[in-house]
Order: structure tokens, then C-alpha cells, then sequence
């Protein structure tokens, strides 16, 4: 498509019509007396600063390396998407306590047809948004694999050299780019607040509430449905939080089974033991290595650090640094079954999995 991707149209196409009904929103919200309608239009402008901070980090993230960003740019999408889900938050916060304000004060929505006609174009945009990137929608009901252990090939109570019975893991597989990911929940959590929008002023509407008379139970629902809207967004964004908060703090990725991992990297012929282990994610679904492994003195296999090499990448480590490190006369370097982690490692593997419990 030239110039730009499909996604990028497509990032292009909704911010366009985002911006449209942004405005359309925010103006009948006020004119209607619509606290729903008011926070969906903010919700429309995290949006548009959502589409073009997924816009800008796609681009940035495919410049090269430099002599100062030696990874390239790769995490700024991990950024754009961390940045998304912390407004998403700040605006819930902030609807959240207009909404308590206008229980404590309610309100009738004055111009119910205004807000109505809005309310359901609204929805109307952002059901075309779902339809527009459809083909992504798949990674927000993908869940993480959890640890396992690795199974025990059957060749290992032959003698044969053991095996890890790992199922090789694709780069990328683990869906859309993070900053897509946000986009989509912003996406889907307007189409909530459209829902809410049409149901209030629905009510108004088939029941009119006259200027004169008090508010009754019809003036309470367009706050309390927004309170329940911020509830389903916090709990779409926490996750994404979550998740690009451990990448920038350089978590293992939690889909790896580490521990076994380097398991089976002790029990290789020569390999006395592993030290100074490190698995982190450079951006989603990129994910790097480094460790340094003590050997026999008379070791004499040049392929070992491919072995170990090829283990992490049938574990979905695609970037391994492995340093070789010679033992001396005194370490054991008995059968391949009899060596184990140091305890070290092993204690350092298992603050990892409890710290990806969090």
C-alpha cells in the first residue's frame, strides 16, 4: 500500500472518524446534560491520543540500531501502550468521581433525543472500529501459557543424549504490537460507554421526566451505569499495565519455563553448572538472553554453546549470549542426569515465579 501499511490506514481511517464524533460528543453532552455522554466524548479523546501514539511508536519502533540506542527503537511501542493504559486509568478516575458527584446531586438528562441520536452514532463508530482492525481483536482473549516443567524425553533411560521435548516457539507469535492492543481497548470500552449513553437517554426518552418534577430513579442510572462502564475499563486496562510495566522492568517473560530450561542445559555433557542467568523481553514477543556456564576443564565439544543456544530457542529465546567458563580440577562433572542448577539460580528461578504472579 505504498507509503503505509494496512494497519496504518486502518490507525488512520479510525482517528479521523474518532476525532469527528469527539467533537459531536462533547458538544451534545453539554448542551444534553449527559454525564455518560460527556465522559464517552473524553473516552473518544483517549482515543485519538491512543491512535497517535500507535501511529508514532510504529514508526519509531522500526528505526534501526545506533551507536546510542543499540536495540533500536523497538520498545517505544511498549511505551505508547503503557502510556494508553495510564490515561485510560487517570480518565476513570476522573469520571469516576463526576460520577459519585451527580449521585450525590442527581441530575435529569434535559435534550434525552439529542443525546439519544449521539449516543448511538457514537456506538455506531465504534462498532466500525471493531470491524476495522477485527483481524486483531483475537489477542484480547489470549492468555498466557503458564510454567511447566519440561517433559522427560523418553531416550533419556536409554543413555541417549536427553532432549527437552520442547515445542519450538515462533518469534511474534503472541498476537498484535502492544500499542494495537491498547488501541483496541479503548476501542471497545467507548463501545460500553455508548451502550450506557443509549440506555440512560432511552429511558428519558419513553419516560419523560417533566422540569418542574424531582429527579427519581431515572436520574440515578446514568451515573451508576458509568461507575459500572469504569469498572470494566480498569479491568481491561490493569492487565496492560501490568504486562508492559514487567517488560520495562526487564521481567522473564512469564510463558517461559526458565528453571527447566537451564535443567536441561545442566544436564549436557560437559556442562558443570549455570550461573548468572538472565531472560528478558525487549519488546513483545522479542525476547532475550544471557548466562554463563561452567564446563569441564577437559571439555572438548565445540558445539556446545549452540546446543544451549538452540535450547532457548526452542523456548521461544531467539537472542542468546551464552560465556563459557572453565571449571576447575575439583568440580564434579559426573553423568549428565546428576548435575542440577546451582541453588543459587534455583532460588533466583523461583523469586522469578512469584514475582510473575503479581
Amino acid at each position: 500500500m505504498g507509503r503505509y501499511s494496512g494497519k496504518t490506514c486502518r490507525l488512520i481511517l479510525m482517528l479521523v472518524i474518532t476525532v469527528i464524533f469527539f467533537v459531536a460528543e462533547i458538544v451534545a453532552g453539554y448542551m444534553g446534560n449527559s454525564i455518560a455522554l460527556v465522559s464517552d466524548s473524553f473516552n473518544m479523546l483517549s482515543d485519538i491520543l491512543s491512535l497517535c501514539v500507535g501511529l508514532t511508536a510504529a514508526r519509531v519502533s522500526r528505526r534501526a540500531g545506533s551507536g546510542r540506542f543499540t536495540y533500536g527503537m523497538g520498545r517505544a511501542e511498549v511505551v505508547g501502550a503503557l502510556a494508553n493504559a495510564v490515561f485510560l486509568a487517570a480518565l476513570c478516575f476522573s469520571v469516576s468521581m463526576e460520577s459519585l458527584k451527580r449521585l450525590a446531586m442527581p441530575q435529569a438528562i434535559d435534550d434525552p433525543p439529542l443525546v439519544l441520536i449521539v449516543g448511538s452514532l457514537g456506538l455506531a463508530v465504534n462498532v466500525l472500529g471493531l470491524l476495522i482492525f477485527q483481524d486483531c481483536s483475537s489477542c484480547l482473549r489470549a492468555t498466557r501459557r503458564n510454567d511447566a516443567p519440561l517433559p522427560r524425553d523418553a531416550e533419556e533411560e536409554t543413555g541417549a543424549e536427553p532432549t527437552t521435548g520442547l515445542q519450538e516457539k515462533k518469534a511474534g507469535s503472541d498476537g498484535p504490537p502492544l500499542n494495537i492492543r491498547g488501541v483496541l481497548l479503548h476501542v471497545l470500552n467507548d463501545a460500553l460507554g455508548s451502550v450506557v449513553v443509549v440506555v440512560a437517554s432511552a429511558l428519558f426518552y419513553v419516560w419523560p421526566l417533566a422540569p418542574e418534577s424531582p429527579c427519581n430513579w431515572q436520574c440515578y442510572v446514568d451515573p451508576s451505569l458509568t461507575l459500572v462502564m469504569v469498572v470494566i475499563i480498569m479491568s481491561s486496562a490493569t492487565p496492560l499495565v501490568k504486562e508492559t510495566a514487567g517488560i520495562l522492568l526487564q521481567m522473564s517473560p512469564p510463558d517461559l519455563p526458565l528453571p527447566a530450561v537451564l535443567e536441561s542445559v545442566c544436564k549436557l555433557p560437559g556442562v558443570a553448572s549455570v550461573h548468572e542467568a538472565h531472560v528478558w523481553e525487549l519488546a513483545k514477543g522479542r525476547n532475550v538472553a544471557s548466562l554463563h556456564v561452567r564446563v569441564c576443564a577437559d571439555l572438548q565439544d565445540p558445539a556446545l554453546q549452540t546446543q544451549i543456544q538452540q535450547l532457548f530457542h526452542l523456548a521461544g529465546v531467539h537472542s542468546v549470549t551464552v560465556q563459557l567458563e572453565r571449571a576447575d580440577g575439583e568440580t564434579p562433572c559426573g553423568p549428565p542426569a546428576s548435575r542440577d542448577v546451582s541453588e543459587k539460580q534455583q532460588q533466583t528461578s523461583a523469586e522469578h515465579t512469584e514475582s510473575t504472579e503479581f
